[in-house]
């Protein structure tokens, strides 16, 4: 099916003098470019014009995702480091691309290339035609190729990149694997619970009403909270689905912030976020260092990256005692309990900075703040888990005990 692309081209006869813009049918942008190149025309952007059209080719092979990233980052590290020029080296990648999507990305970032971009705008302009978070990296990876870019070690730069994607893969793992089993507990209690009261219970009472008989208040009661829930689950889901959409035009900025302090004292959920956040905030500040940035432009890409308001707020303070003067260790420890790292996190990025292995510190603060996480998920599910099975029991046997009674009331009607 073809696509309406708007285009903006350079004639390679710079006579003109005029940028050449136009719209044209194609399969895809890549048949698009190529078609403008054999015209003499370099192509500098192409997009969908029709909304349909943009949706449809942002999405489907065209989404990257995390093993994608990862490929494509070790694989060009190989190459740069081989002494391949980044062209052909695209080239190369698309021809052993393991998926479409991928062979597509490369073919893209090749295209962009040629047109005289670098490797990191290329990058970054592949991110934000896929959307916030479905390119091929982020503002901090971005910013470590730019460095990269810079100090003429491409390679070593694309390594590192490959190396949050490693991390960050690990970590996601750690706590989404953990959350699994309980995640199953509740969504088989919540259906059980639905099923049993909105179906089995009403259909039961009906035939014991049908008999004459009086429903024994256990079963009175199952059977309201039966028809509550038959409206209430589905007007909370939906409910859930409008305010995660609309969560930021309904929710004021300065509320947001207050909730997001808030929610770094509560037990247990703080704890897991600030970690979280801290090991992000040292996995980047790590790359950018080791990449050949200095701390000050390591701070500024950390903002990019933390969720938290409240964190990045704190992140701002460090930013601007590091302009003053402070080393990184105090910058990030703060005072007054603002410190952007948890303390034994701080205070291990302060021992590398008085011994000089800042990135070695860094590292080993990440990976602290991975092993604080495990820690306290598994805290977490040690008490989760068995009150997700008592409360799935209780609410089971209540069920049951409601159609005993039933049973029994009925068995009392069809005698008497």
């Amino acid at each position: 099916m073809s696509t309406q692309f708007a285009y903006t081209a350079v004639p390679l006869d710079r006579s003109t003098g005029a940028l050449v813009r136009g719209v044209r049918a194609a399969d895809d942008e890549r048949v698009l470019r190529d078609t403008l190149r054999a015209q003499g025309l370099i192509p500098v952007s192409v997009r969908p014009v029709r909304f349909l059209d943009a949706v449809r080719s942002g999405g489907g092979q065209r989404r990257v995702r995390g093993s994608d990233r990862l490929w494509f980052f070790e694989t060009l590290a190989f190459m740069v480091g081989s002494q391949v020029p980044i062209e052909t080296a695209m080239q190369e990648m698309a021809d052993v691309a393991p998926r479409e999507r991928l062979r597509r990305v490369c073919l893209d970032v090749r295209e962009r290339l040629r047109s005289g971009s670098s490797l990191s705008a290329s990058i970054a302009e592949i991110g934000s035609a896929s959307g916030p978070g479905r390119g091929l990296a982020g503002e901090h990876h971005i910013a470590i190729l730019r460095s990269g870019e810079r100090s003429g070690r491409l390679d070593h730069a694309s390594t590192l990149v490959a190396r949050s994607l490693i991390d960050a893969q690990r970590i996601r793992s750690i706590v989404v694997g953990r959350l699994i089993y309980p995640v199953i507990l509740i969504a088989a209690t919540v259906i059980v619970l639905w099923v049993l009261a909105t179906f089995v219970v009403p259909t039961f009472a009906d035939t014991l009403t049908t008999l004459g008989g009086e429903l024994p208040w256990q079963t009175t009661l199952t059977l309201w909270i039966s028809g509550v829930l038959l409206w209430l689950v589905p007007v909370l889901f939906l409910a859930g689905l409008l305010f995660a959409a609309a969560r930021d035009t309904l929710i004021p900025e300065r509320r947001k912030v207050v909730w997001s302090a808030r929610l770094l004292r509560v037990p247990v959920a703080g704890e897991l976020l600030w970690h979280n956040q801290a090991g992000v905030v040292c996995d980047v500040l790590a790359s950018m260092l080791e990449g050949g940035g200095d701390v000050l432009e390591a701070l500024t890409q950390s903002l990019d990256v933390v969720r938290s308001r409240e964190l990045r707020r704190r992140l701002q303070g460090a930013r601007s005692r590091g302009r003053e003067g402070s080393d990184l260790g105090k910058a990030l420890r703060g005072e007054g309990g603002e410190g952007v790292l948890p303390p034994m996190t701080a205070a291990v990025v302060g021992v590398g900075v008085r011994s000089g292995e800042l990135v070695g510190a860094l590292r080993r603060a990440a990976e602290l703040c991975v092993e604080r996480q495990s820690r306290t998920t598994q805290r977490l599910l040690t008490l989760m888990e068995p009150a997700i099975v008592l409360v799935l029991a209780a609410s089971v046997g209540w069920v049951v005990y409601s159609l005993v009674v039933g049973m029994l009331a009925m068995t009392d009607v069809v005698s008497g």
